[in-house]
């Protein structure tokens, strides 16, 4: 009787024992090292998200639209980007004065001015055009050297723009031309240069009227205004006409060419509605005719722009 009791009881323990499962062994896991996250990787756990970013529970405001944000302050030093201004250039009328705009052209291209559109009015308007066509300041010097007379102005402009285009340009260019009989002014900005320009070159005293017009030689606000439409901040004026000593620029004093020409002096010399900066060259030692002068007027531009040039990159940052 004992026997089959101690029998029964160690079968029931037996039978208990098969019942439970054993535990699987518990193995160590090797630390990790440490890794460097970067963006292209998983987001590893325990990273928190940027406090401005909104998790998916959180319910967005409705209509609202998304905030403008503020850009960091630029330091001074600190090597940063920063916004230049895009400057505009219009170049005064000066007949064999204008050459004088190669010489500035040439200190602002040493500055590395950021042009980006271009106006003038007669001769400076020819120095406008080739400037705009590869922003070069050798390249004007080259083409405007061909010109031998300042009376044939349409010989000129076939000379120095061939086949160019207004739409070759790199950046925008415009002159302004009145039509005598019409009785209007125009802004010229389209089509063949070389059939253009001589609406905007001819002059008073110089070449007298193209085809019944004659090109402005004191547009200078309705150019800025022209420009700023361009995208332009920053019009600076480049004036050749500027004059220590009062005398007349052709012919006598009273002659009617001659007011006209002095109009236009006077119109430059007291910035114009529109402009921000002059950069005035004194050519007194020179007549709008002494084109046989060129390259001492071209000389004479570059020295006397160079140090007002720096002042207005110090200025504008540029």
């Amino acid at each position: 009787m004992e026997k089959n009791a101690i029998k029964l009881l160690f079968v029931t323990l037996l039978l208990a024992g098969c019942a439970t499962k054993k535990p699987a062994p518990v193995i160590a896991e090797k630390p990790k090292s440490s890794q460097v996250y970067n963006e292209k990787d998983e987001k590893p756990a325990g990273t928190q998200q940027p406090s401005d970013v909104k998790s998916d529970t959180e319910t967005p405001a409705q209509n609202t639209p998304a905030p403008t944000p503020t850009p960091a302050p630029v330091e001074a030093n600190a090597g940063s980007f920063k916004s230049v201004p895009r400057v505009g250039i219009i170049f005064s009328a000066g007949g064999a004065k204008a050459w004088g705009h190669i010489g500035v052209i040439k200190e602002i291209e040493k500055a590395k001015w950021p042009v980006k559109a271009v106006a003038g009015l007669e001769w400076g308007a020819a120095v406008a055009a080739s400037y705009a066509h590869k922003l070069s300041a050798n390249e004007v010097e080259w083409e405007l050297s061909k010109v031998r007379d300042l009376e044939d102005v349409e010989q000129a402009s076939e000379t120095i723009f061939e086949n160019q285009s207004v739409n070759d340009l790199k950046v925008p260019f415009v002159c302004p031309s009145l039509n005598i009989v019409k009785q209007e002014a125009f802004l010229l900005n389209r089509g063949q240069l070389k059939s253009l320009m001589p609406f905007c070159i001819s002059s008073p005293g110089l070449s007298g009227h193209y085809k019944q017009s004659i090109g402005l030689l004191d547009h200078i606000s309705a150019l800025s205004q022209h420009m700023r439409a361009t995208g332009v901040k920053k019009v600076i004026l480049v004036n050749v006409l500027a004059q220590g000593s009062k005398k007349p620029l052709v012919s006598d004093v009273t002659s009617a060419e001659n007011i006209l020409w002095v109009k236009a002096a006077v119109a430059a010399a007291q910035k114009p509605a529109g402009v921000d900066d002059v950069i005035n060259i004194n050519l007194d030692d020179y007549s709008i005719k002494d084109l046989d002068q060129k390259r001492e007027i071209i000389a004479r531009g570059a020295e006397l722009s160079y140090d007002q040039i720096k002042k207005l990159s110090t200025k504008y940052g540029l």
